[in-house]
């Protein structure tokens, strides 16, 4: 399974795999991770309302690090795998990719919206971009 730390060594990976290239992956961390801590503050990994303690990354956890989360789900919405695969290639289960799909699909877009890097959507969103 693939680890940020891994990928980096060989040259080109973080490109062809996520469509960014290294430099741009590390501007968007601390974005993402911002995103990130700012969900998991209120919500739990299931998407759930956190009542009582708060996140912490526990020891079995396929996607330990802040980085590994980022290039899950940018890798996720660069190749469009199918769940199961997207899973198989990170060293989980088809219904765990599903969970951590959803729970990191949300924070990468609130990660690119605040420094407005999302996509015009509509031809409204494109002229308000332009003016």
């Amino acid at each position: 399974m693939p680890r940020y730390d891994e990928v980096t060594q060989r040259a080109g990976s973080v490109r062809s795999m996520t469509g960014f290239t290294a430099a741009e992956f590390m501007a968007l961390l601390p974005h993402f991770e911002h995103a990130l801590v700012a969900y998991l503050q209120d919500r739990t990994i299931d998407g759930q309302p956190r009542t009582s303690r708060r996140y912490t990354t526990y020891d079995t956890c396929p996607l330990p690090t802040t980085a590994d989360k980022l290039l899950f789900i940018l890798t996720y919405v660069k190749q469009n795998p199918l769940q199961e695969v997207q899973g198989q290639l990170f060293g989980m289960s088809q219904s765990n990719a599903n969970k951590w799909i959803h729970l990191l699909h949300p924070v990468l877009n609130r990660a690119l919206a605040d420094q407005e890097l999302l996509p015009a959507r509509t031809a409204d969103d494109l002229a308000a971009m332009l003016t």
